[in-house]
């Protein structure tokens, strides 16, 4: 099982997983998830037909030789519940993963384009909730308490190059370096920039990853597509850690996350936080599971209740090998200070919450991967 989850975070760093659809050296793939769910945040109740992370995509390969390939990634976000554009970038071409790259069997990726962070691949096969509304991204992978300052670090990024290593007796690395973009301002300037670095390790039941992350926000403006630079403003910066970990047993799995943030605002002290994460899944057979997931995002420095904490149980019933039915509830309680809101991985979270209100949600979905 651990040796699976290491092998999907690698695949997301170089490509979809496996198509169904196969033409000459181009591959189409995808993902519908669709879920009906019963949303509150606090104040209202919302009933909402929400699209979680559905996606379509094209992807191939061409054999240069001497064991070096080019590999190419188009993929698009679809809301199938509106086909709107939304905040997670449905409606448009090439808004999630997409890149053009050499890959050697022996020296490892090279890749270039818009892609997930090593930062956020490192420990997104972690989240036993993943693409859900009880997704663990509504506390992890970023700041936000009510505070005063936000910082994102779970990312997708434009301007990405990133180098994935080979595997190596179950460990790989991957280190990016991304681009701010520049503002219409004539004015000299200095660019946004980041670097993040991710390591993997899967041996048998076992997998471990840790990841860091610095982000300079410059002093040029930022781009709407460029969520890691629109958070905070010129001359910040922000720099994030992770471990990640997890062990399977049986018909047990058991993962955790720790995460450190510190924001460095220009003309004030640093504030830091500290998240962690605990999930688990219990496979009643060989189609149905029980999941159970715990995250705390601590109060930002200084700023006393400012902190959250969210749960989930679920239910994961496989109809077969692509497709799936599951249902889950899930509640975050916001300290007096804060706001945090359920994920907007799905369309039917995000929903603004005043502070010091706990959002909650029952969700019903079906899931098929072609």
């Amino acid at each position: 099982m651990q040796k699976k989850i290491i092998a999907l975070a690698i695949a997301s760093a170089l490509a979809a997983p496996a198509a169904f659809a196969d033409t000459g050296n181009v591959s189409v793939y995808g993902v519908a998830n669709v879920s009906f769910d019963l949303t509150d945040n606090g104040a209202v109740s919302v009933n909402k037909v929400s699209s979680s992370q559905s996606h379509f995509g094209l992807k191939g390969t061409e054999d240069l030789g001497d064991g070096l390939s080019t590999i190419w990634q188009i993929e698009s976000q679809i809301n199938i519940d509106n086909s709107a554009a939304g905040a997670n970038g449905g409606g448009g071409l090439a808004t999630r993963n997409s890149f053009v790259g050499l890959s050697s069997k022996s020296a490892g990726t090279l890749l270039a384009g818009r892609h997930d962070t090593p930062y956020k691949i490192a420990t997104r096969g972690l989240d036993v909730f993943a693409d859900s509304i009880a997704d663990n991204r509504g506390l992890m992978g970023s700041t936000a308490g009510g505070a005063g300052f936000t910082s994102v670090h779970d990312a997708r990024v434009t301007d990405v190059a990133a180098y994935i290593s080979p595997t190596i007796n179950g460990f790989t690395g991957i280190g990016a370096y991304v681009i701010g973009a520049e503002s219409a301002s004539t004015a000299a300037q200095t660019k946004g920039k980041a670097l993040s670095f991710a390591g993997l390790y899967g041996n048998g039941p076992i997998n471990a990853s840790l990841a860091y992350q610095v982000v300079d926000y410059g002093s040029a403006g930022t781009s709407a597509g460029q969520t890691l630079f629109t958070a905070l403003g010129a001359g910040d910066k922000s720099k994030a850690w992770k471990l990640g970990g997890g062990y399977t047993m049986d018909a047990v799995t058991v993962n955790a996350v720790y995460e450190k943030t510190t924001n460095t605002i220009t003309g004030a002290s640093a504030l830091g936080q500290n998240n962690w994460y605990l999930g688990g899944k219990f496979n009643v057979n060989a189609n149905d599971a029980v999941k159970l997931a715990y995250t705390k995002a601590g109060d930002v420095q200084a700023t006393t209740n400012t902190g959250a904490k969210q749960w989930a149980l679920g239910y994961d019933h496989n109809m077969s090998k692509r497709t799936s039915v599951y249902a889950l509830y899930t509640r975050l309680d916001n300290d007096s200070g804060a706001s945090y809101s359920l994920t907007s991985i799905s369309t039917g979270g995000g929903t603004a919450v005043v502070a010091g209100n706990d959002p909650s949600a029952w969700s019903f979905g079906m899931k098929h991967s072609f």
